[in-house]
This record gives structure tokens, sequence and C-alpha cells, in this order.
């Protein structure tokens, strides 16, 4: 009997531990949460705050430039219904509360259980709306908020908008490379060693290679290096000479 007591004891003890972290993880998601908005001033970040009807802080952000409140509210991703008699002019429900049993939503709501409007600059305080949510025009970077109660602002502070992202290091211009070239050094010359006493010059043989004869100029078969000259003076100095031999015999004859 004691070790099934021990046991029950057990399972109970178990089960409330299991009941109380329920309980607090419940609590924790029904706490307000964080707020993030836009990331930047090109759309109108908007703040809604169920805490007094049992929920948390939900924020969201309406890209573009909503021309509204209303419209603001429904960009932001939030399911809006209004009264049966005005319609949107008057804000009953956001995303469903309160529900149909604590408020039929047929003409106002009542002024405490309904939902208040509130504007702010990013970062800083809120301030009550004096123009209702279908007729005012919010501008872009601004926050919009809305809390369910007595008219009291939401519970959280207006988000600040994130700082810009650092720009990219800039890197400094490449700047070409000028390569020098070393001079380029002529090749070395050589020089041919003369002729010494124990080593004797070799003669060199000159090659006389013949003149090309041009086309329609008779051949000269005359060897190359006779003297043509020397001869013809010879022949002419010996034919004087047997003229002048004749001239003169023939005057003697004739004497």
């Amino acid at each position: 009997m004691r070790d099934v007591s021990r046991w029950r004891g057990s399972r109970f003890a178990a089960g409330l531990a299991a009941a109380a972290l329920c309980l607090a993880s419940t609590t924790v998601i029904g706490a307000p949460a964080a707020a993030a908005g836009c990331s930047t001033a090109s759309g109108v970040t908007v703040v809604v705050d169920f805490a007094s009807l049992g929920g948390g802080v939900v924020v969201g952000c309406a890209s573009g430039d909503p021309s509204s409140g209303v419209a603001a509210l429904q960009a932001a991703g939030f399911v809006v219904t209004g009264t049966q008699v005005y319609g949107l002019a008057f804000v009953c429900r956001i995303d469903g509360k309160p529900t149909a049993a604590q408020d039929a939503c047929v003409v106002t709501p009542p002024a405490s259980a309904s939902w208040s409007y509130w504007h702010a600059q990013p970062g800083g305080s809120w301030s009550f709306s004096s123009v209702g949510a279908s007729s005012y025009n919010p501008a872009l970077g601004t926050v919009e908020g809305w809390a369910f109660g007595s008219g009291s602002a939401p519970s959280i502070a207006p988000p600040a908008l994130p700082p810009p992202p650092p720009p990219p290091p800039t890197r400094p211009p490449v700047q070409p490379t000028t390569q020098t070239r070393p001079p380029v050094q002529p090749p070395m010359q050589t020089a041919t060693p003369g002729p010494t006493a124990s080593t004797p010059a070799t003669p060199i043989a000159v090659l006389s290679v013949p003149a090309s004869r041009s086309p329609g100029v008779a051949a000269d078969d005359t060897p190359r290096g006779f003297p043509v000259g020397a001869v013809a003076g010879a022949v002419l100095v010996v034919a004087l000479a047997a003229a002048a031999g004749f001239i003169a015999w023939r005057r003697r004859r004739q004497a």
C-alpha cells in the first residue's frame, strides 16, 4: 500500500509540475511583446494592445502610404470590424476582439470598453487622436496605436526606427602599376684576335665574280686580265716602224 501511495503521489506531483509549466508558458506568451515596427520610414508602424482582453501587444508594419488609420491597420495585417450602424467609422473589433458576447458591435461601443486611437513619432510619446481613424491620414514614418479599455494609451512606447546600416567600406581606387623594364644591353662583341708571331696569318683568297651580262650586248670572250691595250699598242708601233722604213727605202731607190 505504501508503494502504491508513493506512486500516486509521484504522479500527482508530476502533474502539478506540468500544469505549472504550462501556466508559466501561457503567461509568457500573453505578456506584452517587444515592438518591432517598420524598418524604414517608407511605411507606418501599427501597435495594437490586446492586454485588457487577455492578450499581448502586436506590432505590424503598413508598407507604402496608407490613406487612413483604418487602411494602415488593415495593411499591417489586422482584421477590422466596424459597427452595424456606422461601419468602419467606429472600430469595434480588431482580430475578433472583443468577442460578440462582449460587444455585439451594433452601435457605438461604450467609452469604458472600446478601442482608443493614438499617434506618435518613432521613439516618442503617445498622443490621443482627435480625428477618427477613417478620416485621419497618417504620415510616412509615424506610429499608429490602438488600445482596448477605458481610453488608456498602449502599454509600450512607440517603436523607434532601427539605425540605418553602415555604408559599405570604400575601397581606395586601384592605381595602375607601371612596370619599368631594364634597358636592353647590346650583345657583347668578341674581338677576333689578329695573327701573332707564333700563328702565321692564313692568306685569304679573293674570288672574282664576273658581272652579269645585260641582254642585247655581245658577250666579251676576252679572258679577264689579258693586256689587250698593251698588245694593240705594240702592234701599232711595229706597223708605224714598218711604214717609216718602207718610205725611206722607196726614197733611196728613187734617188
